[in-house]
């Protein structure tokens, strides 16, 4: 979650369409990604006509995509938002019922889940004119509510220049409440003022979301979310950046070590689930 001064509400709650965020901290993966993504090639643009635009015509967006996933750990079963187009509909369910699972498990038994997976569509321009599409994987874990309101840019930090990069870390409840809820600075080195702390907690108590499920029935996840407090006219000092650059390394190490695409750490919005019943074990590539 991005939150800038100016309009109060600068930036917008942990939604799907956004850009890609690992998380800070480990995940327990039981199994290894074999590939960090599924290729598409499209002849035209029929994509990228859906996606905003972005330097150099590379046009990406994160989508949610609701899986469902059998005792033996494979995708049986998509659902995407209904106001996401059709085509990129299509290509979002194809790329991620290739993908594989560590099957969730019930009294040491395998069975059936149900998760929310966060898949990057990326799609640039080749030096035939076509357009390549790629989808990574991203995370997966509960789907948060695209209602529920960010945390306000508290007026006395903004006056006083201060700035803040925070982890939230909350439990996502089978009813879909958060609990649990305690917020860090994402940099041992960065101390967070009270008043970040404290629009933080307001904000996310009335947050919801919709739980995973093993075996039909809602299960508690915990979550860790990224929320960034930065002021457009407020660069970062030395200390600040040579801070960051820190936190930056240790999260790019993790990313890399669970196998998922590493992105812009400090732009990122999304949470990361800690403890997901179900995780990744095998992204398999395809190419049209």
């Amino acid at each position: 979650m991005q939150t800038s001064h100016g309009s109060g509400l600068a930036g917008r709650p942990p939604l799907p369409h956004h850009g890609g965020w690992p998380g800070e901290g480990r995940l327990p993966w039981k199994g290894r990604i074999f590939m960090k993504h599924v290729m598409f090639l499209v002849v035209g643009l029929l994509l990228a006509s859906s996606l905003p635009t972005q330097a150099a015509q590379v046009r990406a967006r994160t989508y949610v995509v609701g899986a469902d996933v059998d005792a033996s750990g494979h995708v049986t079963g998509t659902q995407v938002d209904a106001d996401v187009p059709a085509n990129i509909a299509g290509v979002l369910a194809g790329a991620v019922k290739q993908w594989a699972f560590v099957p969730a498990t019930r009294d040491g038994k395998p069975v059936r889940a149900h998760t929310f997976i966060r898949a990057k569509l990326q799609v640039a321009p080749d030096a035939s004119g076509h357009s390549t599409v790629r989808i990574y994987f991203m995370g997966n874990g509960p789907k948060f509510d695209e209602t529920n309101v960010p945390p306000r840019y508290p007026l006395d930090a903004a006056r006083a220049h201060q700035q803040a990069f925070v982890m939230l870390d909350a439990t996502v409840q089978p009813d879909g409440s958060l609990t649990d809820m305690t917020v860090h600075s994402r940099s041992r080195r960065w101390p967070l003022p009270r008043a970040f702390t404290t629009s933080v907690l307001q904000a996310a108590r009335q947050w919801h979301a919709t739980p995973e499920r093993v075996d039909g029935q809602a299960v508690a996840t915990h979550m860790r979310i990224p929320m960034n407090f930065t002021l457009s006219d407020q660069p970062l000092s030395a200390a600040q950046a040579d801070a960051m650059r820190e936190a930056l390394r240790e999260e790019m190490s993790t990313a890399k070590a669970k196998g998922g695409h590493f992105g812009d750490l400090f732009q990122s919005d999304q949470p990361v689930a800690l403890d997901s019943p179900l995780q990744p074990r095998a992204l398999a590539a395809n190419t049209h």
